[in-house]
């Protein structure tokens, strides 16, 4: 909105609304985002007072018409929604750039009371950027939009005069001049603009631009308006002529520099000085930085609180000690060379530099009193002078630091020890390091952890290595190079170097060799730079350090060999095989080295390839330990996962073999705290039961099918169809690899049942049948009954209502004999569900009501809920929607009761049914509302798609 109006997709390509009045209807909804617009306003903005009577018409063809727009294949799906007698538009964060453009500016606002101005910058910068023009250029053409359009163009210029006064008070002036010349040449008699523009250029030293700014203005408003500047203005223009050359701060119409900044009258504007001045002893001061990379992208959070900490905007002192920590090859020597040079001029006394060699490979590291030395020498100190005592030599460096204002990067420190000599420096001296440690025991330290790029920032770093067009030529095998380097710049930085030097090589040649796990860390070598050798230095100063470090170093290889997303110290412990308090501690450890991330306490993750080289180094030293540690891991998963589900009150597979389970599970002590468990550690299980079943020894394997099986109905209840399906192919083939009958029977039934959650009801028979097939060779008649129930599902799914009634028979028969009670009740509920789809409607209700008294304390929670369902549907179907309605109302009590969302949909489809027929269109619409938001969360394209057809018929009700 912030000029031509642009609707872009995500996905797509522009969409052009080509019509003025489909422009403005979708503009005044944006102005109001996420608030409903009375039809009244619409009408407001598109016709102003003299509405067309067909007004309200035309009102909704033009929402018709934008929804098929910003929505072709599903028009109600579209963001746009009818409220009452008024519409909305729904928006999220990032949608509309005028929203971000006030986001940024309400941050800059509080930024600056926080008294972080140069963040505050950062943010208002970052929200004027966002316009490219006058706002709703191509949507006015009524009073109450280009009323809209002022108001917007006032914020911005809001926004404009803020900045400008942070860079004033910032002594940016400058850059203050540059924003203010093409805004006061816009605004030619706004006064407060042109005041500010003379004080900008005064205070950069260019007096006569100040004076001819004001001549300007004077002659514009005299030819313009016949008017003379106001007395504010001219106080400003008699105060430059005042002050002469000496670039004195005056006062300023509308506001006033920054008290923190202000320059007395008469003062000379304080600048750094980039070249500083000589040292005491007449020599030029240090200048040791290297070289600022060319090639640096991103940061530009990270640099922004480093030059606040390293140069305060308010002239105070530095910092005494910022430390740049985080994992290998994360940038951490670029970032502080790049900040370095970014705030060398405010270091009048020099900057001193020195690798430490704290994590490279084959070098020795520098001792303290290296350091030292070199500095003293540095500092003009005579060779012979330099004291051969650590503890002389700092307090020698010390006295030379006092009153010099020197910045000292200390790069690549192994550890505190290696530089707690240099830290203790006069105020006004600064000490940047880097390193793979946390340096949490370090006094007044400001420490900044660096993570991963960002994908724009890995973008533009390796576009810059390669060239854009290249990068750009197959941006699938772009992204997916990105994705295999995973946001580390050292990666990054390998990739480019290796296709620089290699331009007739294709990005996805490279891909190709990064795929191969087994040879990643192999192909991420550059000359003597490789990710591997990196990671080892901290893997080796861990191996070979204290009992912790090597329990850490321990754990890491266990880790790595695990194949899950994240572990907290409950399950390392299993890996350890030892007490959970030093799991915490050893993970901590690896957090404090940067070989382990934390994104929330108690909860530990690799990147991907500190996980490579983690695996590698426990195939290497640990392999008997690697596999007795993945075993015991299963064990405490499915301790763990079996006690959750008996808490959580969920349904649990009833064919769990008989398994012995070493490991106590995680403490879990109530229903919903073994549900969020559950939840939480989804992704964790699946994955460690899927490595369990994939894995070559039978223990593992056994163990891995038996955590699917304790996890198979969480899975089921929460609607994870795809996730359920992997697992149950996997339950499926591992009876046939093992040669396990038993084993092949219970994975069979697990993929039907996954089948039928995924409306896939031919390929769930197939199985189905398999199963009975195999449930009679095996003469095991609870599988032939589980067989048959779900043969007589399956084919009234596929509306074979006569064959399912005979399964349904069958299996009751089956039930009987066994003294089932549950299986009977099932195979009732079968039979009453078939009778309704015959269209005997009054028999089904007769056999789905003894169904429920009959057998109402042996059933399970499913069950009964889906009973509710049945027979609510029947009862539509007799034209009687307040018995219906009461039986959805019931079933979606239970359903929810025993968390399960995947059968949520169904209930509140009928009660919106049921509300329909009885008038209630209001409660309806919200029903169906729920009803989509849950079918869409849970996969659920068919109740979707049925209550999208709902959707119809309320508005057939409501006659529009």
């Amino acid at each position: 909105m912030l000029g031509n109006m642009t609707v872009s997709p995500a996905d797509g390509e522009i969409i052009l609304v080509r019509r003025r009045k489909h422009r403005q209807l979708l503009a005044t909804l944006l102005l109001s985002a996420d608030v409903p617009v009375p039809g009244h306003r619409l009408t407001q903005a598109l016709w102003d007072d003299a509405p067309p009577p067909s007004a309200d018409r035309n009102l909704k063809t033009y929402i018709y018409a934008l929804r098929r727009l910003l929505s072709p294949e599903a028009p109600r799906s579209a963001p746009i929604k009818t409220h009452g007698t008024g519409y909305l538009i729904e928006l999220h964060g990032g949608e509309l750039d005028l929203l971000t453009f006030r986001d940024h500016v309400r941050r800059g606002r509080r930024a600056a009371r926080d008294d972080s101005a140069e963040t505050a910058c950062h943010h208002l910068e970052y929200a004027l950027d966002l316009w490219r023009g006058e706002p709703l250029q191509d949507a006015r053409g009524s009073l109450w939009l280009d009323e809209a359009a002022r108001r917007l163009a006032e914020e911005r210029l809001g926004a404009v005069e803020e900045l400008v006064e942070l860079q004033l008070g910032m002594g940016r002036h400058v850059e203050a001049v540059a924003r203010l010349r093409p805004e006061a040449a816009a605004h030619p008699l706004n006064e407060r603009l042109w005041g500010r523009l003379m004080h900008a250029l005064h205070l950069s030293g260019d007096r006569p631009a100040a004076l001819r700014a004001y001549e300007q203005l004077r002659k514009t408003l005299a030819e313009e308006a016949g008017l003379d500047p106001g007395e504010a203005i001219r106080e400003l223009h008699r105060s430059i002529l005042a002050a002469g050359s000496t670039n004195s701060a005056a006062h300023v119409p509308g506001g006033s520099t920054n008290s923190a900044t202000s320059v007395p009258s008469g003062s000379a504007v304080p600048v750094p000085d980039p070249a500083g001045p000589p040292s005491p002893d007449g020599a030029a001061p240090p200048r040791q930085l290297p070289r600022d990379l060319t090639g640096f992208v991103g940061r530009v959070e990270e640099l922004v609180r480093l030059r606040s900490l390293l140069a305060p905007w308010d002239g105070a002192r530095p910092h005494h000690v910022v430390a740049i920590t985080g994992a290998p090859g994360s940038g951490k020597s670029a970032l502080a060379v790049r900040a370095a040079h970014a705030v060398a001029g405010f270091f009048p006394g020099g900057q001193l530099y020195a690798n430490l060699h704290g994590a490279t490979p084959g070098i020795r590291r520098l001792e303290p009193l290296d350091v030292l030395g070199r500095f003293l020498r540095d500092l003009g100190t005579p060779p012979h002078a330099v004291p051969d005592d650590v503890d002389q030599a700092a307090a020698m460096w010390r006295s030379l630091l006092h009153g010099r204002q020197t910045l000292v990067v200390l790069d690549d420190a192994a550890d505190l020890a290696q530089i707690r000599p240099l830290l203790s420096v006069p105020e006004g001296n600064a000490i940047l390091a880097t390193s793979r440690e946390s340096f949490a025991l370090v006094d007044d330290c400001v420490r900044m952890w660096i993570g991963r790029l960002r994908r724009a920032e890995a973008a533009a770093m390796f576009a810059k290595l390669v060239g854009a067009e290249r990068a750009a030529m197959d941006a699938r095998a772009t992204g997916r190079l990105l994705d295999l380097c995973g946001g580390l710049p050292l990666a990054v930085g390998i990739v480019g170097a290796r296709l620089a030097n290699r331009p007739g090589w294709a990005v996805s040649a490279l891909v190709e060799r990064l795929e191969d796990e087994r040879r990643r860390l192999h192909e991420l070598e550059a000359g003597d730079v490789a990710v591997r050798s990196s990671l080892a230095v901290s893997y080796d100063l861990l191996s070979g350090g204290t009992s912790l470090d090597r329990t850490a170093a321990r754990a890491l290889r266990l880790i790595g060999m695990l194949e899950v997303p994240d572990v907290t110290p409950y399950v390392v412990a299993a890996l350890l095989d030892g007490p959970v308090e030093l799991a915490e501690r050893a993970l901590e450890r690896l957090v404090d080295a940067h070989l382990v991330e934390c994104d929330e306490p108690g909860r530990y993750r690799l990147h991907d390839l500190v996980r490579l080289f983690a695996r590698e180094q426990a195939i290497q030293e640990d392999p008997e330990s690697r596999l007795g540690g993945l075993g015991r891991a299963l064990e405490a998963y499915t301790a763990t996962a079996r006690t959750a589900m008996k808490l959580s009150g969920q349904q649990r597979s009833i064919t769990v073999p008989e398994l012995e389970i070493g490991a106590a599970p995680a403490p879990l002590s109530s229903g919903e705290q073994a549900y969020e468990w559950l939840k939480r550690e989804r992704a964790n299980l699946l994955s460690a039961a899927s490595q369990g079943i994939a894995s070559s020894e039978e223990k593992a394997v056994r163990l891995g099918f038996t955590l699917a099986l304790e996890i198979f109905w969480h899975l089921h209840s929460a609607g994870s169809r795809a996730d359920l399906l992997t697992i149950a192919h996997q339950l499926a083939a591992t009876g046939e690899l093992m040669g396990d009958r038993e084993v092949e029977s219970i994975g069979r039934y697990h993929l039907a049942i996954a089948f039928v959650l995924s409306y896939r009801h031919s390929d769930a028979a197939l199985h189905f049948e398999k199963l009975l097939a195999l449930s009679r060779e095996l003469s095991d008649p609870h599988g032939e009954q589980r067989a048959l129930g779900g043969l007589a599902h399956t084919h009234i799914a596929m509306s074979r209502y006569q064959e399912a009634i005979r399964y349904a028979e069958a299996q009751q028969d089956t039930c009987r004999l066994l003294g089932y009670r549950v299986g009977e009740q099932y195979a009732m509920s079968m039979i009453g569900w078939a009778y309704q789809g015959l269209g005997e409607l009054d028999q089904a209700r007769t056999v789905l009501e003894r169904a429920l008294t009959e057998y109402r304390e042996s059933t399970t929670v499913t069950q009964e809920g889906w009973l509710f369902e049945t027979l609510g549907d029947v009862h539509l179907e007799l034209e009687d929607p307040v018995s219906a309605k009461t039986c959805y109302e019931r079933g979606l009590t239970i359903v929810r009761a025993a968390k399960m969302p995947v059968a949520e949909p169904h209930f509140l489809l009928g009660l919106a049914r049921s509300c329909r027929l009885l008038g209630e269109l209001d409660r309806t619409a919200d029903y169906l509302a729920q009803t989509l938001a849950l079918s869409r969360a849970t996969g659920n394209d068919v109740v979707e798609q049925e209550a999208l057809e709902e959707e119809k018929a309320v508005l057939a009700a409501r006659g529009t």
